[in-house]
């Protein structure tokens, strides 16, 4: 090849990566129009992107924020269209990019450089000047990277003294935040709490004293029934579930309303220690969803005909695949 067809073949693929890129950011705007994702069992478009697109976890979240961005400003899509600013750019101005500054934006993105881009972003959003990230250093080791306001300093500094004089010695800021988050989840962590009580309940069994765990040591929904060990040849996929209730599903559209009892704290304890705070979603494979935030309480057998809250009754679901489920119940 000459000087001149190589580069004519270089004009040509750049040419391609660029619609291709145009065309991709338009798909994942498609996509999660149409929640499709649902339909190939992933709970949201960025894992989807990862196991079926095969894109990496870096290039599905960049994308989708674009994507995402592009719906909110249309502009932003017809910029890159046109390849007046690339998809680093876009990526760079979308915490601060809004249908009102749009002009001045997407201005700055087609003439300034990334990094001048990068500092006047910083400038106008200084929350957004720093990436958090968290990266390896060793095997065991990671370094974290955020940007913190003044009042997080001084509360940083404070927590530093007080681990410093609990321990006599002095301590670093790792300490103070691994210090902090400790004592965050043993407050606040259902799954940690969950723990907690099953060990005053165990007390209590041979003791025969109640050791403060109140009046939820029933008899109902006992750890002894509800926490059998749940091996994966015994998991059912909760489609198999819905698909044994679809014959009620239509009592469910026109049953009257029921007014929903609270779910027990002994229950909801006994829920989160089973189900360790996680999406209990199995897929068609048996792989167990990762999520482990948006969580809610779904029935397998809805309330409107007949379903309790018994531990045997409810699932923790993440939001995306709780819809799906009530979506294939509805549908059959």
């Amino acid at each position: 090849m000459t000087q001149q067809q190589i580069h004519a073949k270089a004009l040509e693929v750049a040419d391609r990566y660029k619609k291709s890129v145009f065309e991709l950011i338009e798909i994942l705007q498609t996509l999660d129009a149409h929640k499709t994702f649902r339909e190939y069992e992933c709970s949201s478009l960025y894992d989807y992107s990862v196991k079926h697109l095969g894109l990496s976890e870096d290039v599905a979240y960049n994308y989708i924020a674009v994507a995402r961005k592009a719906v909110e400003v249309p502009a932003l899509k017809k910029e890159l269209k046109d390849n007046t600013i690339t998809i680093s750019k876009a990526r760079n101005i979308i915490p601060v990019l809004t249908e009102k500054n749009k002009g001045q934006w997407l201005g700055l993105a087609s003439t300034l450089t990334s990094k001048d881009l990068q500092q006047k972003v910083a400038e106008a959003n200084p929350k957004k000047a720093v990436n958090e990230r968290l990266t390896y250093i060793t095997g065991k080791r990671m370094k974290l990277e955020l940007g913190v306001s003044g009042e997080f300093e001084t509360k940083l500094k404070r927590a530093q003294d007080l681990v410093s004089n609990s321990k006599r010695a002095a301590a670093s800021y790792e300490d103070a935040l691994e210090a902090a988050l400790d004592l965050f989840l043993e407050k606040r962590d259902p799954v940690q709490k969950a723990r907690r009580y099953s060990l005053k309940i165990a007390s209590v069994k041979t003791t025969g004293r109640n050791t403060g765990a109140g009046t939820d040591l029933g008899t109902n929904d006992t750890f002894g029934a509800g926490f059998a060990t749940q091996k994966s040849h015994e998991v059912r996929s909760l489609h198999d579930i819905n698909a044994a209730l679809r014959p009620v599903s239509r009592r469910v559209e026109k049953a009257s309303f029921v007014r929903r009892k609270p779910i027990v704290a002994q229950t909801n304890h006994n829920l989160n220690l089973r189900d360790q705070g996680r999406c209990a979603h199995y897929d068609s494979h048996g792989n167990r969803c990762t999520n482990t935030r948006w969580l809610d309480r779904h029935h397998r057998v809805p309330v409107a005909v007949g379903g309790d809250n018994s531990i045997g009754n409810l699932v923790t679901l993440c939001s995306q695949h709780h819809q799906l489920e009530h979506r294939a119940l509805a549908t059959h």
